[in-house]
């Protein structure tokens, strides 16, 4: 499940796709995710550990975990189960699931009251901050930095896409809520 949760973090890479997301791209997407992750998780143990400290942007992330699956072989593969599930390619599914889930962490954020200028103060804080080890520090910055890095992308979210999720908003939760649990 591991890998699961990493690729569709990756996922999240900016990139471009000419056409909004409509409610089709979001309902076949939802409905081909129980296999696609059934797969991950079957072949997650051929895989590596993912790392991504250091990593400054979503797209590195992406491109990081396409490599995974090339370095271990199984790119191919799993490019038999995207095809199987009515995707062109990797890279087709991996925008559509990029958009899904930044389309329902955007409408997710709505409600929340947290700025991206009260988080950049944050981590001011925490560079500051003398009453933490080193350790603590530095996991506390990759956490701010990863929120940071999210509420950015997220920014950048259309309304349409955003609108072709919102009927899927609670499907999608409850998806994104197994997804997690099957992890532990």
């Amino acid at each position: 499940m591991r890998i699961v949760m990493t690729l569709l973090i990756s996922l999240l890479a900016p990139l471009v796709m000419a056409a909004d997301l409509t409610e089709k791209d979001v309902k076949h997407w939802m409905e081909a995710m129980p296999a696609l992750e059934k797969w991950l998780d079957q072949h997650e143990d051929k895989l590596p550990e993912e790392n991504f400290a250091g990593e400054t942007s979503l797209d590195a992330m992406f491109n990081k975990g396409i490599e995974q699956l090339k370095d271990a072989g199984l790119y191919n593969d799993f490019s038999k189960q995207v095809k199987a599930n009515g995707y062109k390619n990797i890279e087709q599914w991996a925008e559509i699931s990029r958009r899904v889930t930044m389309g329902y962490m955007a409408l997710e954020m709505e409600n929340e009251q947290v700025s991206l200028s009260q988080l950049e103060a944050q981590l001011e804080q925490i560079r500051q901050s003398e009453g933490m080890s080193a350790e603590q520090k530095m996991m506390m910055e990759q956490m701010m930095t990863t929120s940071l890095m999210m509420l950015r992308s997220v920014e950048n979210v259309s309304k349409q896409d955003k609108e072709a999720v919102r009927p899927y908003r609670q499907q999608l939760a409850d998806q994104f809520d197994e997804s997690d649990s099957g992890d532990e």
